[in-house]
């Protein structure tokens, strides 16, 4: 619809209107009047509307703040140090002795280890 063809229409719709409203009567009119004032307002029945929105959203965030983490994560570590040569075997952790013990990956290896482990 063209704008010419949009204010054509208001304007007829206004003439329509103000034909009903002179064949009102004035009683009418009176009544439809107070109605109007008594009518409550676009705010006062938006405050329900507005106050549940605000709780669901509310309600929303405190769901999704369960879902973070509640610690931060620690940074990785970073490598280990490199063991000091005269280090004794005892100083060291034990995940390092079984790394750097061949003799376990000789032992695995062995036909002694699938029974044992089947123990």
């Amino acid at each position: 619809m063209n704008p010419a063809q949009q204010h054509d229409f208001d304007s007829r719709a206004r003439q329509a209107h103000a034909a009903a409203l002179t064949q009102l009567s004035p009683q009418t009119l009176t009544r439809l009047r107070a109605a109007r004032r008594q009518a409550p307002s676009a705010s006062r029945r938006a405050w329900p509307w507005l106050a549940a929105t605000a709780f669901s959203g509310v309600l929303a965030v405190m769901v999704g703040l369960q879902w973070l983490p509640s610690s931060p994560t620690p940074a990785p570590a970073a490598d280990e140090p490199a063991v000091a040569a005269n280090a004794s075997d005892a100083a060291l952790p034990a995940n390092t002795l079984l790394d750097e013990n061949p003799d376990l990956y000789l032992w695995l290896a062995s036909s002694e280890a699938p029974p044992l482990a089947m123990e």
